[in-house]
């Protein structure tokens, strides 16, 4: 391999910039399209078809302004990642040497950049893709077209199919030893090849198992509320001008979104500190702490873990009563700020550091919570992270208690509120008929930022949870 040049990162820097930009770009334009998108008169009608709007003194029906936020957001889901992972990958320490798909690779990002009408990373990842090749084969374009149309002299001459022939023909020659080889070398090629095949078959029919849920959530914010009322045979796929991306910008101005998200944000955030600092300390009590009866009230603790949760609902429920929390924000709080499985899971990697290494720490002068906060918790960051990530999920989808415990709307969470009065057309309890349509766009907007921190974190999801499996 060749280490990559100074020119080569000082394009590397400008493409990725460049993208960046037009990420940001497409954003803005996406939320002011949103903005200008003009809502029905009740929550169950449809905008007229007819509606004019005027983008940069360009003139587009409701069909045309769908359909340029549906191609906007289908670049930044697509290219929004990209963007941002070849930033991170240029500030990779890893990423110093090149090799031959080094340059394949910049010449398939300027094929996709030329696709997004971005002609300027374009001619930047061509560049960047030769001057890698120039590294890796010696030699740039010029020599790339000549050893082309060698090929294409070589194919139309006969001279690919005489070589062929010749190939075949000294096969023929071996000996049968060396075709027995031959034999047994392609068998165990096809059963490989059939065996990948398989797998990722598999692989493929289990995301589509569950992406097919996710899909038709979007498909329905997407539709009109007639169309999900009257249709006798649901559509599975709809057209880019008939999504009715209007229905998002309803589920947040016609009803207290902002509350119930700041009231979930809110909860989480307070919920996963509490969590984190309760998790860290009893952690490294169990793990480091040697004092009387510690394995006898962890064996306790993980005794807890085999009754269900539904079986502290009542107890819960009638400490928070008498404390005065009901239809507070401290009862969505203070019940679950500490967890016996994060607990257990964090004293896993705990217990993978080695003793000698707090012994000589001890040695030095430094004393249990110094060597918690300089040694533990960064060797246990991954799975530190995780707990992080897994306590936010936990309170973001919470229900049942915020259910039971909250009873007016200024205190609801956004799980709450989905399955509230937020998104019916009434308020009786007899006629209230919910607005499917509506609701699923909320269901979409609050499921949008676990998708995203998800896949921003799963290394440090799958690297904490690897390291609280292993032994040593």
């Amino acid at each position: 391999m060749k280490r990559i040049t100074k020119s080569i990162k000082k394009l590397q820097l400008i493409a990725n910039l460049i993208d960046i930009v037009y990420v940001v770009f497409a954003f803005i334009l996406v939320s002011y399209l949103f903005v200008l998108l003009i809502e029905p008169g009740a929550i169950t009608e449809q905008v007229d078809p007819g509606t004019i709007y005027t983008i940069f003194g360009l003139e587009f029906l409701q069909a045309g302004v769908n359909t340029i936020i549906a191609l906007l957001l289908g670049y930044l889901l697509v290219f929004t990642p990209m963007a941002f992972q070849n930033m991170r990958r240029y500030f990779s320490k890893e990423a110093i040497e090149v090799d031959e798909w080094s340059y394949r690779t910049q010449h398939l990002y300027a094929v996709m950049s030329l696709v997004t009408l971005n002609p300027f990373s374009a001619v930047l990842r061509y560049e960047i893709g030769f001057q890698m090749k120039e590294l890796v084969k010696g030699y740039r374009l010029k020599q790339t077209l000549i050893n082309a149309w060698d090929k294409l002299k070589m194919f139309f001459s006969g001279e690919t199919f005489r070589i062929a022939k010749e190939r075949k023909e000294r096969r023929d020659e071996q000996s049968e030893s060396q075709q027995d080889l031959e034999k047994i070398s392609q068998r165990d090629f096809i059963l490989k090849i059939v065996r990948m095949v398989g797998t990722y078959t598999f692989l493929t029919l289990m995301a589509l198992f569950i992406f097919i849920p996710f899909y038709w959530m979007i498909l329905t914010a997407l539709k009109t509320n007639e169309e999900l009322t009257t249709a006798l045979n649901p559509r599975f796929v709809i057209g880019l001008g008939e999504m009715q991306w209007v229905n998002f910008k309803l589920a947040i101005t016609r009803f207290d979104f902002g509350t119930y998200i700041w009231n979930t944000i809110r909860v989480g955030v307070i919920t996963m500190l509490g969590t984190v600092t309760t998790t860290i300390l009893a952690a490294f009590a169990f793990a480091r702490l040697n004092f009387k009866g510690r394995e006898f009230i962890f064996s306790i603790l993980l005794l807890t873990m085999m009754i269900p949760g539904e079986l502290y609902t009542i107890t819960n429920y009638v400490t928070v009563s008498r404390l005065g929390w009901i239809d507070t924000i401290a009862a969505l709080i203070f019940p679950f700020m500490v967890s016996v499985f994060y607990i257990f899971f964090l004293r896993q990697s705990f217990k993978q550091i080695p003793d000698t290494l707090y012994q000589a720490a001890r040695v030095d002068g430094c004393g249990d919570f110094k060597y918690l906060t300089r040694v533990m918790i960064p060797i246990a960051k991954p799975t530190i992270i995780t707990i992080i990530i897994l306590s936010a999920i936990g309170a973001w989808d919470a229900y049942i208690w915020p259910q039971l415990v909250t009873r007016s709307q200024d205190n609801w969470l956004i799980s709450v509120a989905l399955r509230g009065t937020s998104f019916t057309t009434d308020s009786g309890a007899s006629d209230a008929r919910p607005v499917y349509n509506i609701q699923l766009a909320a269901t979409a907007l609050v499921t949008v930022p676990l998708i995203i921190l998800f896949f921003s974190l799963k290394k440090f999801i799958i690297s904490g949870v690897g390291r609280s499996g292993t032994k040593g």
